[in-house]
């Protein structure tokens, strides 16, 4: 999973578990300085796994003043390893119902490139609303070294470029990390995370990692269910824009069912005024090449 990245058009919902995915990612925080040194080292003890995922998603909960009434759709996700690198695509396609009876469709897609160094971004982001694109991003990112400074740059939806701060992470690495605190028996920790979703810099993402939820009401998953059987953590992640944390509330919040493989079982995304669900209804092993 990339963090996946999700994100809000202008019905406020659209990428980022991207990682997102993607995606992504409160007590005792292990900040970024502390953490960095053994980054690399981490990462590669976390074995993910290829694989392509569905997911059924409808409406969780639409608090007061939201407009909205209802809420369904699908997400597919497909993480594959070539090499040298991870591919991640992700797709969602949703249609809503407001409570003055209008409906409308999103057709989010978000494609990355991110190299298994970690030091390496390249990322596309689309976002349709009613078959009318509402937003397009496209770029690349790198980072001088494990730890250090990067530069993003942007050539849609306009050529842009800005540093990233020292301790930066990119979606797949972050998943990887995140998995590695949990097996650690870390209860919360914090990352820079930039997935490309977003024109102003990276999110600041606060993971708080628990129990798994109770599977209670799950859908029966189609496909390679050998690859579900794995340990697993509830983890939920804060996405706060860059220097609002502590000042404000999170932009979003993503709520995981989250394996030792990166395969997320079930998603709840957060977006404040409603919130949707995603349960996996079939999953995919991809293969692994021989490189």
């Amino acid at each position: 999973m990339n963090t996946l990245s999700f994100r809000r058009s202008r019905v406020q919902i659209a990428a980022p578990i991207a990682a997102v995915c993607a995606v992504l990612l409160l007590g005792l925080w292990i900040r970024v300085a502390d953490a960095q040194q053994q980054q690399l080292a981490q990462q590669q003890d976390v074995v993910l796994v290829p694989h392509r995922a569905t997911y059924d998603m409808k409406l969780n909960v639409a608090r007061p003043n939201s407009g909205i009434v209802e809420v369904n759709g699908r997400m597919v996700l497909e993480m594959v390893d070539s090499c040298e690198a991870w591919e991640v695509k992700q797709r969602i396609k949703l249609k809503f119902l407001r409570n003055d009876g209008e409906e409308f469709d999103t057709d989010s897609s978000f494609t990355s490139y991110e190299t298994k160094d970690g030091l390496g971004l390249r990322f596309s982001v689309r976002n349709i609303q009613d078959q009318e694109v509402e937003e397009e991003l496209r770029g690349h990112a790198d980072l001088e070294a494990t730890g250090g400074k990067g530069r993003a740059s942007f050539t849609l939806p306009e050529v842009r470029s800005f540093d990233l701060p020292a301790g930066t992470l990119f979606p797949t690495t972050h998943l990887a990390l995140i998995i590695r605190h949990a097996r650690n028996g870390d209860q919360s920790v914090s990352y820079s995370v930039f997935d490309g979703a977003r024109l102003d810099g990276a999110f600041t993402v606060n993971a708080v990692i628990g129990k798994p939820p109770r599977g209670a009401g799950a859908p029966v998953v189609r496909g390679d269910v050998s690859l579900l059987r794995q340990q697993s953590w509830g983890v939920r992640l804060a996405f706060f824009a860059a220097g609002d944390q502590g000042t404000a509330n999170p932009e979003y919040e993503l709520a995981l069912d989250l394996l030792a493989n990166g395969v997320a079982r079930s998603m709840l995304l957060d977006y404040g005024d409603f919130a949707v669900d995603a349960r996996l209804v079939q999953i995919q092993a991809l293969p692994r090449p021989r490189c």
